[in-house]
């Protein structure tokens, strides 16, 4: 009988051995490092290490939220400052700040294009939903209010143009109560 390549021989006992002692070293060297007394002692007693906040939301946001009273007509009418968003493939936020820009009631109510999202009065986001059909919305980013929205069927590149026309629309009737 082999006792090489039956694995009970000194090679394979030296391995099993091997594992059970790296084992053994990993456990003591953890109990030794992380010592609960020691750790609790560093800390003087009723010090927070770390604080939670509520799933999902900031409080400098909740705060701003709790003074807003705008509602979404009160957006679309002041808004002046627009950041476009484009989460699709099919149509950039360039394409949408360009027709935006050439619309006629954009430019009469003062309207201007900003880059910068921290500056924007709202955030205009379009998105693909299924096949043709693309979504956007105005978003208020301070409040996250949605401002305006709409949904809209698109063939052969017109989304831009779209999302222009039924965005000023909104903001047209808005301005106009």
């Amino acid at each position: 009988m082999n006792l090489f390549a039956s694995g009970h021989g000194p090679i394979a006992r030296r391995r099993r051995m091997s594992k059970a002692s790296l084992l053994i070293f990993v456990v003591s060297l953890l109990l030794v490092l992380v010592q609960p007394g020691r750790a609790a002692a560093q800390e003087p007693p009723g010090t927070t290490l770390l604080q939670v906040e509520p799933f999902g939301e900031n409080i400098a946001r909740r705060a701003r939220r709790a003074e807003s009273t705008k509602d979404p007509v009160e957006i679309l009418r002041t808004a002046r400052y627009i950041y476009a968003r484009s989460l699709s493939e099919f149509v950039t936020a360039e394409d949408i700040e360009n027709k935006l820009r050439r619309n006629a009631d954009f430019q009469r109510y003062g309207m201007v294009i900003t880059r910068m999202e921290a500056d924007a009065d709202i955030v205009l986001e379009v998105k693909r939903s299924v096949l043709t059909k693309f979504v956007f919305t105005a978003i208020e980013p301070s409040t996250l209010i949605v401002g305006a929205s709409g949904k809209f069927s698109s063939l052969g590149g017109t989304v831009d143009g779209k999302v222009a026309s039924l965005f000023m629309k909104q903001v047209i009737a808005a301005r106009q109560k």
